[in-house]
C-alpha cells in the first residue's frame, strides 16, 4: 500500500513535520561530521563518547546528537558545533567532549576550546565568525550541517522535496526546463554545457516511445577531489529530489546512480534514502497518484577515471569495457540500452531543488551572467583550511585562496594552484585575481573540472607535478586512441628525463609539439584535456624546466636526481653537510674542517650568521622532525680546531691581474678564489679595514671582531695586496684600472645606503640611517642613541640596531616598528626572540607618518628594554629647535595579498598616534650606492643594482663582473660568499679564454661514509640541539658573543640524528673504499 495517494497528502505530511519542528523547543545539539573525512580523523570515538555522556547522565531531553555528512571545514576534524549559538570547537581530543557536553546543557562555553585563526589568540565565538565560512555561500553544501542523512524526516524538515512538490503539481515538464534554462545552470561535472539546454534536447527526443533514463554520475575519481561523494554521504535526498524533478523534466521512468565502489558510505547513505523516498512514495509506480513512474537504482562502478567520461561509464553500466565511443550519437539520442539517456552530475543534481524551490530569478543573483550559482571545490594541498568549499562562480581565485583557504600552510609562498582534476592546468599566483568561472579557466589553459583545486606552495615542483599527473593519465587512459594511449606514455617518459637529469633543450620543443598532438587528435574529453597539465607548466613555469635542464636543478628539491643531498644542494657555496656531520659523529673533527673549509673561505664566520638554507631544507626537518642543528655543529668544529689544518697552495703564479673592488665576504673570498689559480689579486677597500658588513654592520654579540679579523687573516697570502681608503669613483675609475693593466674587475662593494622614508624632518638631529647608526658604532665605537630610542624595520638590520641601541650607556628603552605583522617580519626568527628576550618592545602593524623633534631630554624609562610594534606605519616626523621629538604613525590592518604574496598593509583612518622619542633609527632598507657606475658605462637597474649574467656574475662591460648585495641588493653573507667563488672561477675562464659557462651537473654525494657503529644501548635523542646562550640579564649593556659553542658530548648526539642522505647516492659504492680526505689545494667549483 503507498504511503500517500495524492501530493497534497504529502505536502500536509511535510508541513506537519515542520509545524511539529517548530512547536517544540529547541535543546541543544552537538552537531558532528560521520562523514568519511571526519571518521578518519576520529569523529567516531567522539560520537561513542556524546552518546554515552547523555545515556549516563540521562541528557536525552536536555541535549541532542546530529552526526552529520561532511561539513566542509575538514582541516579542524574532528570537530563539534554546538547549537543554536554555533559554537565551533576544532581538532578536538577524547578527553576535550565531556566539557563541551556539560557546557552545552548549561548553555555555557568552553572558550578556551574555541575555534582560533591559527597564530592568534582572538577566540571565535560563532561558526559565521569564522573567515573561512564568511566568504563562503552555501547553498548546496549548507544542507549538510542541519540533517542526518540517514533520516528522511531531517531532510523535510529543511523544505526538502519542496521543489518536487511544484514539480508534481504541475508534472508538465516544459515549465522545469523552461526554468532550468532561465537560471542559466551549467553542468557541474567539469564541461559546463548548459543543464536546461541538455534537458530540452532530451526531452523533445522520442517523445513517449521509448524508456528514457537520467543517470547521476558520481564516478568522482580526480586526486584530492571528494565533493560528490560528500554530498551523497551528506544529504542524498537532494540528488534523489533533483533526479525525479529532471525525470520529470525530460519524461524519463528509469534512474541510475553510478558511483564507485570505493566509497561505500556513499553506497550505503544513498540506498537508505532510496529506500525511505519509496516508502512515502516519491519513486515508484504512480508516484504520489500523478502517473509518473521513476525509480532509481544505484550502479557500483569499478573505479575506472574514464569511466567519468559519459560515454565510457553508459559501457560501463552495459557490462562492457568502459571506453568512450565517437558522437554523435550523444546519449540523449541513443544512451544506454540504446535509449536516450540525460547524464548529469551530483552537484548539478544537487542545484535543482534550489532553482525550482526559489526560482531561476533568485539563482541568477547568485554568480556572473554568463556563470551563474555556486560551485563547490575540494581545496586541498599547501593549504591552511582544507575543506570543501563553496563560492560563487566569479569569485576571485585570491579570495578561496587566501580569505577562506588561509593562505599557505606553512612558511613557503604559494605558488599556484590547479584545477580541475589531473587534466586540469596550473595557474600561477601571479593571476589569483582570475575570477572562477568556466570561460575565465578555459582561457588560460585550465578546466573547472569537477571542482577540484590543489593548491602548491614554493617546495612544490611543476616539472614534478605534471610528470604525477602524466603517469596518472597514462595509468587510467582506455587505450582506444593511439595518441592518448602512447601519447600521454612518452609525454611520461619526457617528464621523467627532465626530472632524472637526463633532459636536453630538445626535449622541451618535442614536449610541447606531442602535448599539443594529444590534445587535437584524441577523441573523448578526457584525451583532449590530458595534456593540459604539460601545456600549462610548460606556459607559465618554463622557467623551472629550463632549470631542469640548462642547471640540473630542482628549486623546490623534489626531483631527487637533482636534489641529492638536500642540505648540500641548498648550500650556496656547496658544502657537504652530510659529510662532516658523518664526521663529527665519528669523532674526526680535522676531517669535519677540512670539509668544510674546501668548500667555505669563512667557516668560522658563517658558523654564527650564515642563514640556514641547508637547515631549511634538511630531510629529517621536512618530514616532521627537527632540522639537525648543522650550523651550530659547524660551530662546534671551527671553534675547536685549528684553521692550519687546511692549508690551499696557490697554483702557478699567472701573468694577468685582477682588481677586487670590496674587501666584504664576495670581494675577499673572490680574492682568496684568484689568488689561488695563480692570480694576482689587488683589493681596493674604501674604509680602513677589511671585511665590509662583517666588519660595520653585523654587531660584536652575534659576530665577534676577533673571528672576522683572523678568519680574513688565513684568506690573504703573498698573491693578494690590500690597498685602504680607495674609492672607485672618487680615487680612480673602471677605465683607470684597465689603463693600469689588470685584465678583469670584480666589483663587490655591497649595498651601504640606507633606504629613507621621505618623510619631512628626516634629516634632523636624533634621526640616523640604520647603517650609519652601525657603521659608527661597529668603525669608530661612536655611541649616538640615548633615551628612549625608536627603529623602523623589520629586516636584520632592523633588529641589529634595536640591540645595538638596547646596549649603548645612554639608552633607556627601544621600540621597533614594523607596518605588518611579526610573522611577516624577515628578520631571522631567533634574532627576534632574542631582542625580545632583551627588552625590545615590537609595534607591528604601524607606520609612522610624522617625525617630531624637541631639544630637550626626556626623563629616563623605567625599565631598559626594547618594545615591537608591528602592523604600524610612521606618517610624520616632529622636531623642534632641529633635534627629534616624537613621530606620529598610524595603525594598519592587512589587506588583499600583493606580487610577494604577502597581504598588504592598509592604514586604518583615526588610528594616528604619537611616540616621544630621543633617537630614531631608519632601518627600511639598503641600496647600493652605485649611480656613478652608469657613467662609467655600466648597466643600473633602478634600484641601484648592477645588471649582471646570473651564470657568470659578467657585467655589460667586457672583463668586468659583479658580485654580492652590489647585484642582489641586501642579502646574506653565505650568499656573498658564493658569489666570489662563483666569480673567481668566471675571471679564471674568462682570462684563459675558455667559454664562461660550463655544462651544468647535479650536485650528488660522491664518497661513501659508512655509518659510525653505534651502541644500542647508548643515549638517542630526538630533541634538536642548540647553542647554549647568556641569559638575558648577562647581555645587558654589554658586547660579549651571546651564542657559545656546543658541548663534545652534545654535538655528537646532534650529529647521530641525521637521515644520512647521501646514502641513497653513496652505498652503490664500495663499503671497503677508504673515505677520500679533503687536502691541500682542493677545489669546489
Amino acid at each position: 500500500m503507498n504511503a500517500f495517494q495524492t501530493v497534497a497528502e504529502f505536502k500536509a505530511y511535510r508541513k506537519s513535520i515542520i509545524e511539529n519542528h517548530k512547536k517544540h523547543p529547541a535543546k541543544p545539539c552537538l552537531v558532528i561530521c560521520g562523514g568519511t573525512g571526519g571518521q578518519a580523523s576520529g569523529s567516531n570515538d567522539l560520537i561513542r563518547i556524546i552518546k554515552r555522556r547523555i545515556l549516563e547522565q540521562n541528557l536525552q531531553d536536555k541535549l541532542a546528537l546530529r552526526i552529520t555528512g561532511c561539513l566542509g571545514f575538514c582541516e579542524m576534524d574532528p570537530f563539534i558545533i554546538v547549537e543554536p549559538g554555533y559554537n565551533l570547537y576544532p581538532k578536538l581530543k577524547m578527553v576535550d567532549v565531556s566539557r563541551i557536553v556539560d557546557a552545552a546543557v548549561k548553555g555555557e562555553v568552553v572558550e578556551e576550546l574555541l575555534y582560533r585563526e591559527p597564530g592568534s589568540t582572538v577566540k571565535r565565538f560563532t561558526e559565521q565568525d569564522i573567515p573561512f565560512f564568511q566568504g563562503q555561500t552555501r547553498i548546496v553544501l549548507g544542507q549538510n550541517q542541519h540533517l542526518d542523512p540517514i533520516r528522511i524526516s531531517d531532510y523535510l524538515k529543511t523544505g526538502g522535496y519542496e521543489a518536487l512538490e511544484k514539480a508534481l503539481e504541475k508534472p508538465d515538464g516544459n515549465w522545469i526546463v523552461e526554468e532550468i534554462l532561465k537560471s542559466r545552470l551549467r553542468g557541474r561535472g567539469g564541461a559546463g554545457f548548459l543543464t536546461g539546454k541538455k534537458w530540452e534536447l532530451a526531452r523533445n527526443v522520442n517523445k513517449g516511445h521509448t524508456p528514457k533514463y537520467i543517470i547521476c554520475n558520481a564516478d568522482e575519481g580526480d586526486p584530492g577531489a571528494y565533493m560528490d561523494r560528500s554530498m551523497l554521504e551528506g544529504n542524498p535526498h537532494a540528488v534523489i529530489e533533483g533526479m525525479i524533478i529532471a525525470a520529470i523534466a525530460i519524461g524519463a521512468n528509469n534512474g541510475i546512480i553510478y558511483v564507485r565502489t570505493e566509497y561505500p558510505l556513499a553506497i550505503k547513505h544513498a540506498s537508505i534514502a532510496l529506500r525511505e523516498a519509496r516508502r512515502l512514495d516519491l519513486l515508484g509506480k504512480n508516484i504520489l497518484g500523478t502517473g509518473i513512474d521513476f525509480d532509481i537504482e544505484i550502479f557500483q562502478g569499478a573505479g575506472a577515471f574514464v569511466c567519468g567520461e559519459e560515454t565510457a561509464l553508459i559501457k560501463s553500466i552495459e557490462g562492457k569495457m568502459g571506453e568512450p565511443r565517437q558522437r554523435p550519437p550523444f546519449p540523449i539520442q541513443k544512451g544506454l540500452f540504446g535509449h536516450p539517456t540525460c547524464i548529469n552530475n551530483v552537484e548539478t543534481l544537487s542545484n535543482i531543488p534550489y532553482i525550482i524551490k526559489h526560482g531561476a530569478d533568485e539563482y541568477l543573483k547568485i554568480g556572473t551572467a554568463n556563470n551563474s550559482g555556486t560551485k563547490i571545490f575540494s581545496l586541498v594541498g599547501k593549504i591552511k583550511n582544507t575543506g570543501l568549499v563553496e563560492v560563487p562562480l566569479g569569485t576571485p581565485i585570491s579570495t578561496v585562496v587566501y580569505d577562506i583557504g588561509g593562505g599557505p600552510s606553512g612558511s613557503a609562498k604559494i605558488k599556484a594552484i590547479q584545477t580541475g582534476g589531473p587534466s586540469g592546468g596550473c595557474i600561477p599566483s601571479s593571476m589569483f585575481d582570475l575570477p572562477i568561472d568556466y570561460d575565465s579557466l578555459a582561457k588560460v589553459g585550465s578546466i573547472m573540472g569537477s571542482g577540484g583545486m590543489i593548491v602548491m606552495d614554493q617546495n612544490t615542483c611543476m616539472v614534478d607535478v605534471a610528470k604525477y599527473f602524466m603517469n596518472f593519465l597514462k595509468d587510467e587512459s582506455c587505450g582506444k586512441c593511439f595518441t592518448c594511449r602512447k601519447g600521454t606514455q612518452r609525454l611520461y617518459e619526457i617528464l621523467e628525463d627532465i626530472t632524472l637529469g637526463k633532459g636536453t633543450p630538445q626535449h622541451l620543443i618535442l614536449l610541447e609539439e606531442l602535448a599539443q598532438t594529444v590534445k587535437d587528435t584524441t577523441m573523448c574529453g578526457l584525451g583532449q584535456t590530458a595534456a593540459n597539465p604539460v601545456l600549462s607548466t610548460l606556459k607559465y613555469f618554463r622557467e623551472e624546466y629550463e632549470r631542469h635542464i640548462s642547471d640540473k636543478r630542482c628549486d623546490a628539491f623534489v626531483c631527487k636526481q637533482l636534489t641529492g643531498a638536500p642540505c648540500q644542494s641548498a648550500c650556496p657555496v656547496d658544502t657537504e653537510p652530510w659529510r662532516y656531520v658523518a664526521m663529527i659523529e665519528k669523532g674526526d673533527y680535522e676531517e669535519a674542517y677540512r670539509i668544510i673549509r674546501s668548500a667555505n673561505p669563512f667557516p668560522a664566520v658563517s658558523a654564527r650568521v650564515c642563514d640556514r638554507k641547508c637547515e631549511s631544507r634538511c630531510s629529517l626537518g621536512v618530514s616532521g622532525g627537527e632540522a639537525i642543528s648543522i650550523r651550530a655543529l659547524k660551530r662546534f668544529v671551527t671553534d675547536r680546531v685549528k684553521p692550519s689544518v687546511y692549508s690551499p697552495v696557490p697554483a702557478k703564479k699567472k701573468k694577468q691581474k685582477v682588481a677586487v673592488i670590496g674587501a666584504g665576504p664576495a670581494g675577499i673570498s673572490a680574492a682568496h678564489g684568484l689568488s689561488l689559480l695563480g692570480y694576482g689579486v689587488t683589493v681596493f677597500e674604501a674604509e680602513d679595514r677589511p671585511g665590509g658588513m662583517l666588519a660595520c654592520s653585523l654587531p660584536a654579540y652575534r659576530l665577534p671582531r676577533d673571528i672576522v679579523e683572523k678568519e680574513i687573516k688565513t684568506l690573504l697570502n703573498k698573491n693578494i695586496k690590500m690597498e685602504y681608503g680607495r674609492v672607485l669613483g672618487k680615487d680612480f675609475s673602471l677605465h683607470d684600472l684597465f689603463v693600469d693593466k689588470y685584465d678583469a674587475v670584480f666589483l663587490a662593494f655591497g649595498a651601504h645606503e640606507s633606504m629613507r622614508l621621505d618623510l619631512a624632518h628626516e634629516d634632523v638631529g636624533g634621526v640616523y640611517p640604520s647603517i650609519q647608526f652601525l657603521k659608527a658604532f661597529n668603525m669608530r665605537g661612536e655611541q649616538l642613541a640615548r633615551g628612549h630610542v625608536g627603529v623602523i624595520g623589520g629586516g636584520n638590520s632592523a633588529v641589529d640596531a634595536a640591540r645595538v641601541a638596547l646596549r649603548q650607556k645612554d639608552v633607556t628603552a627601544v621600540s621597533l616598528f614594523y607596518r605588518r605583522t611579526r610573522e611577516e617580519m624577515p628578520a631571522y626568527e631567533e634574532e627576534i626572540e632574542a631582542a625580545l628576550e632583551e627588552g625590545v618592545r615590537i609595534e607591528t602593524l604601524i607606520s609612522p607618518v610624522k617625525i617630531q623633534v624637541r631639544q630637550e631630554e626626556i626623563d629616563a624609562a623605567v625599565r631598559e628594554g626594547v618594545e615591537l610594534e608591528t602592523l604600524v606605519s610612521p606618517i610624520k616626523i616632529h622636531s623642534r629647535k632641529g633635534h627629534l621629538v616624537d613621530i606620529e604613525c598610524i595603525r594598519n590592518r592587512l589587506g588583499e595579498v600583493d606580487a610577494s604574496g604577502r597581504r598588504k598593509p592598509e592604514p586604518i583612518p583615526g588610528s594616528e598616534f604619537r611616540v616621544k622619542l630621543d633617537t630614531l633609527i631608519v632601518a627600511v632598507g639598503e641600496k647600493p650606492k652605485s649611480e656613478f657606475l652608469a657613467s662609467m658605462g655600466l648597466d643600473i637597474d633602478k634600484s641601484g643594482r648592477i645588471k649582471v649574467n646570473a651564470k657568470t656574475l659578467e657585467t655589460n662591460l667586457r672583463g668586468v663582473f659583479a658580485g654580492g648585495d652590489l647585484v642582489t641588493g641586501p642579502n646574506t653573507v653565505i650568499d656573498a660568499i658564493a658569489a666570489g667563488k662563483k666569480v673567481a672561477q668566471s675571471i679564471d675562464r674568462y682570462l684563459q679564454k675558455k667559454p664562461l659557462t660550463q655544462p651544468a651537473t647535479p650536485k650528488l654525494p660522491g664518497v661513501y661514509i659508512e655509518p659510525a657503529a653505534v651502541d644500542e644501548s647508548a643515549e638517542i635523542t630526538a630533541v634538536r640541539a642548540e647553542n647554549p646562550s647568556l641569559a638575558p640579564a648577562e647581555r645587558l649593556k654589554n658586547f660579549r658573543e651571546v651564542e657559545a659553542t656546543l658541548p663534545e658530548n652534545s654535538a655528537r648526539l646532534e650529529s647521530r640524528r641525521c637521515l644520512r642522505c647521501d646514502l641513497a647516492f653513496t652505498e652503490k659504492l664500495s663499503p671497503d673504499a677508504p673515505t677520500k680526505a679533503v687536502r691541500e689545494g682542493a677545489k669546489h667549483d
